[in-house]
């Protein structure tokens, strides 16, 4: 019995799928320069010539892990939309971001690695110079709303300590103090000044 066409795309997309999950194991592990896109296809149990009927280079690979994270960024801001409160936005956010980490250790190890290989970064650079605007511009869009005397500065600051934090939980795991430290800044950075030490 012939596959019909949303069966065609199902597959397709499994196998995308199959390919990036790979991808992003051997780039986080193995470092992007030593995977090659045999070692990918092998990983993926699939064949080379069939991850180019996905994607042409191994650099669009690398983009494409990138821009499916970004979307999942772009899904959960939007559940912030009906939000008025920029502290509970805030806290929000802290906590989502948290939760990302848990579940996307790879994807941080790998953005962490790549942010320091600047000969790797290609068309990366452009992408996660858009991706941290657009950050800086929601972060500094809530320190405006609660009234802070230097909202892009708090902004720099609050995207630094996020920065801090999952370069330490790449490097140290399990070892890491990871709840107390979304614990804390969320009592230091998302919580009004008034309800601070009750």
């Amino acid at each position: 019995m012939p596959r019909r066409p949303e069966q065609f795309e199902e597959l397709r997309e499994k196998s995308r799928e199959k390919i990036l999950a790979a991808a992003l194991e051997l780039f986080a592990n193995k470092g992007y320069n030593a995977t090659s896109i045999e070692s990918i296809a092998k990983k993926a149990g699939i064949s080379k010539g069939l991850i180019y009927n996905y994607f042409e280079s191994k650099e669009k690979i690398l983009l494409a892990i990138f821009d499916d994270a970004m979307k999942v960024g772009d899904d959960i801001l939007s559940h912030y939309k009906g939000l008025k409160d920029p502290y509970e936005i805030m806290r929000r956010m802290t906590m989502d971001t948290f939760e990302f980490l848990r579940k996307k250790k790879q994807y941080c190890q790998l953005l962490t690695a790549i942010s320091l290989q600047p000969h790797v970064m290609g068309d990366m650079g452009d992408f996660i110079d858009k991706a941290f605007e657009k950050n800086m511009k929601i972060m500094t869009g809530l320190y405006k709303q609660i009234g802070d005397k230097n909202p892009y500065v708090s902004a720099l600051l609050i995207s630094a300590i996020f920065d801090g934090v999952s370069l330490g939980y790449c490097m140290l795991g399990d070892n890491y103090p990871l709840n107390a430290m979304e614990k804390r800044i969320i009592e230091d950075y998302c919580t009004p000044p008034k309800k601070k030490g009750k």
